[in-house]
């Protein structure tokens, strides 16, 4: 606790243009992995998908440095794990091509869902065993 004020001091640091970029990766990111899935979804040649993956991975690492840039205990909180299980699915697919349709389905609802998880699971610390704020 802050004496002067009474509140929490936060381990997060994050100016508003970092905000701003932030919204911008996530949004673009969401629309190019969209194309990519339609792209799978309707049996278009991976030939033609490979400009949408790569968008999608550059605006993916967009999004992984403004969270690093937030906190360094990014990697090792809920949020973080799920990015990694996320990011797992699309390595899978690489893998596995025959199962690619399913695995960025896999890949969509994980990123989905740790973004938009409560803040008591996003911020948990796998390291810590706690919250952190």
């Amino acid at each position: 606790m802050d004496k002067k004020d009474g509140q929490k001091k936060s381990i997060y640091f994050r100016p508003g243009w970092a905000r701003a970029l932030d919204i911008m990766f996530r949004s673009l990111h969401i629309g190019v992995a969209g194309v990519m899935l339609g792209g799978v979804i309707f049996n278009q040649p991976l030939s033609d998908l490979h400009f949408w993956g790569r968008l999608t991975v550059v605006t993916g690492l967009g999004l992984v440095a403004s969270e690093l840039y937030q906190t360094r205990h990014w990697p090792y909180q809920g949020a973080g794990i799920m990015a990694m299980l996320h990011v797992g699915c699309v390595v899978l697919l690489h893998l596995w091509l025959q199962f690619a349709e399913q695995l960025l389905w896999a890949a969509m609802i994980i990123g989905a869902t740790g973004s938009h998880m409560p803040r008591k699971y996003r911020h948990w610390s796998l390291l810590h065993r706690r919250v952190l704020e």
